[in-house]
């Protein structure tokens, strides 16, 4: 929330994300002490070092990944599949041109949609790993050439963490940061 979005204040993300006041407090807590955010004097968070929050992200993620066990599906990423899912690591990079197709992809999805995505189960389609998430991430979904994704800074730790692509990392974390300045350039 904070990579894509800084200047926000703690209440803004708590509110935001639907995130206890108190967690919310603690872990910006910790990301300050790191020198990973600072906090301006009308008390809004801005990220200092917008690699290493990533990198830090990443980290933090694969311990979630490879603690969840995720259902491998072969599907084709039509506009049936798109209200079901978050395409996420290399799956983005397939919808932002980096990448000639999504196979090994990530995608979310929450329980309720996961039974309609196992319907759409295509044996020519491409495998994804699809991990079945809470609606947190869904709150905060963007889009991107008609397809759903989550925060630009989760793509970018999911990509790190699936390691396949990371010579690209410095070219895709260069492009999602012209988006990110392209979306608040829009807003204002």
């Amino acid at each position: 929330m904070i990579f894509d979005h800084s200047p926000l204040s703690i209440p803004e993300i708590s509110r935001i994300t639907g995130m206890n006041y108190k967690y919310v407090f603690q872990v910006v807590r910790i990301l300050r002490k790191e020198n990973y955010l600072t906090m301006t004097s009308e008390g809004k968070l801005v990220v200092l070092d917008r690699k290493g929050l990533i990198f830090k992200w990443a980290k933090d993620k694969e311990v979630i990944l490879n603690s969840l066990s995720p259902v491998t599906l072969k599907l084709v990423p039509d506009y049936d599949l798109r209200d079901f899912v978050l395409f996420s690591g290399n799956s983005a990079l397939w919808l932002l041109g980096k990448i000639i197709n999504p196979a090994g992809g990530i995608l979310y999805a929450n329980e309720r949609t996961f039974k309609k995505l196992i319907e759409l189960r295509d044996p020519e389609g491409y495998p994804f790993k699809v991990y079945i998430y809470d609606d947190f991430y869904f709150k905060i979904r963007k889009e991107l050439s008609g397809y759903y994704i989550p925060s630009w800074g989760m793509i970018l730790a999911d990509m790190l963490v699936q390691k396949t692509y990371a010579r690209l990392f410095d070219d895709v974390f260069e492009t999602v940061i012209s988006i990110i300045e392209g979306e608040k350039n829009e807003e204002a």
